[in-house]
């Protein structure tokens, strides 16, 4: 639960609880069965605002996830998740540090290439970046859709997550070496890279054999498949 969750309740708590005695002292002259029912219907009236103040907070993380864009949009919608009560914390912060990794790594690259806007690696760099994002929809996803209420299907959760942060860190180590290679080139925009062949390589491969496997885990079929675009 949110630290700002828990203010809000304890706050509505306070105001019960004032409210309660208020009421109390107001009807002192009244019958005991009077009192109950304003008591039973204050007890009502509490249980109802606590439940939309929870369902407000849990629908605000869900209606976020639908508007994730870029890198710090996936950081924030994991933040908010390590706030909430997941047993999915370790994986979480795994994919946070991805993402921070690779906003980091852009960074470098565009340094390297001196911002420039037609170098044929800043493709391959879009590449990376879209399959990053689209692995960690998937795992916000799994966070999302699991039932606390079924740890029966929790190991499965685990190794679905596992599989996915395994093919982003691979991806992550050959984004690096393309990077350390076009910081070695200079400006021969022509010389060899090696890395490229296989950072590109890498994703198709990764993309291929986690597509049949995906499909048929991933709970959210409608959503639509992610289109490699490779030199």
């Amino acid at each position: 639960m949110k630290n700002s969750t828990k203010i809000a309740l304890l706050f509505l708590t306070g105001i019960e609880i004032l409210g309660a005695l208020l009421l109390f002292n107001l009807m002192s002259g009244a019958s005991f069965i009077v009192k109950l029912g304003v008591l039973a219907a204050i007890v009502l009236i509490s249980l109802a605002l606590d439940a939309a103040v929870l369902h407000g907070n849990s629908a605000s993380v869900v209606s976020d996830a639908k508007k994730l864009k870029d890198a710090d949009d996936y950081i924030k919608a994991f933040n908010a998740w390590l706030n909430e009560d997941t047993p999915f914390e370790e994986y979480i912060k795994m994919a946070v540090k991805q993402l921070e990794s690779l906003k980091r790594k852009q960074k470098a690259l565009r340094a390297v290439l001196d911002d420039s806007k037609d170098s044929p690696f800043l493709t391959t760099a879009n590449e990376v970046d879209s399959y990053i994002l689209a692995n960690c929809k998937r795992i916000l996803n799994r966070v999302m859709i699991y039932d606390q209420g079924e740890p029966h299907k929790y190991n499965m959760h685990v190794a679905y997550l596992q599989e996915i942060l395994g093919e982003n860190a691979h991806v992550l180590s050959d984004f690096e070496n393309l990077i350390l290679e076009v910081s070695q080139i200079g400006d021969d925009a022509t010389a060899a890279t090696p890395c490229l062949n296989e950072l590109t390589n890498a994703l198709r491969s990764v993309r291929k054999s986690a597509a049949e496997t995906w499909d048929a885990a991933e709970p959210d079929k409608q959503e639509p498949q992610q289109t490699m675009r490779m030199q």
